[in-house]
């Protein structure tokens, strides 16, 4: 090992860990501000909230699904609540930009093809019309955002815990004389 060697080391190594930090502060999602949260969450009340409630408890899914399980639409619920609609999205496209992305688009230019709701929304909601065109881009990304940083549901997760409370119920039902 020559005398100057060690510094090459020492300066790679620096190098490797700089590269490290930057490719792992990117793998994270970037905070948002409290006032761009605000300015997304006025664009759901003003054009989003007609048809789609901003939040859908275990039990209201619950009741939902048991309608359409007996082939009946949903109770007061005009379209799938916005943290089912987040995580449901998140499924598919998980990053942020790919998820702004492809609101941005699909709530402009809806349709089955592109859309990601499982099939049972479709058949007692139909495809949402175009609201999108009739926004600002920036109140598009603005809504997109808001979803993306407000809901912190993971669809399979979600799922999960409303089949048990099914499970739970029906059982409670069977043991009632």
């Amino acid at each position: 090992m020559t005398k100057g060697s060690g510094f090459h080391i020492l300066e790679n190594m620096n190098i490797l860990i700089y590269l490290f930090l930057l490719l792992v502060s990117f793998s994270f999602p970037q905070e948002i501000s409290k006032q761009d949260l605000e300015k997304g969450y006025e664009v759901y009340k003003n054009n989003c909230s007609i048809c789609h409630m901003e939040q859908a408890t275990l039990w209201d899914f619950l009741k939902a699904r048991l309608n359409v399980l007996n082939g009946q639409k949903p109770e007061n619920i005009d379209a799938p609540p916005m943290n089912l609609v987040s995580a449901r999205i998140k499924e598919f496209y998980p990053t942020e930009l790919e998820f702004v992305q492809f609101v941005n688009d699909y709530i402009t230019h809806p349709s089955r093809v592109k859309g990601v709701c499982k099939p049972a929304a479709y058949l007692f909601f139909g495809t949402m019309p175009p609201i999108g065109q009739g926004m600002s881009e920036e109140e598009r990304e603005a809504v997109a955002k808001w979803m993306y940083y407000r809901y912190s549901d993971v669809w399979d997760d979600f799922f999960k815990r409303v089949k048990e409370l099914q499970r739970r119920v029906q059982s409670e039902k069977r043991s009632l004389p």
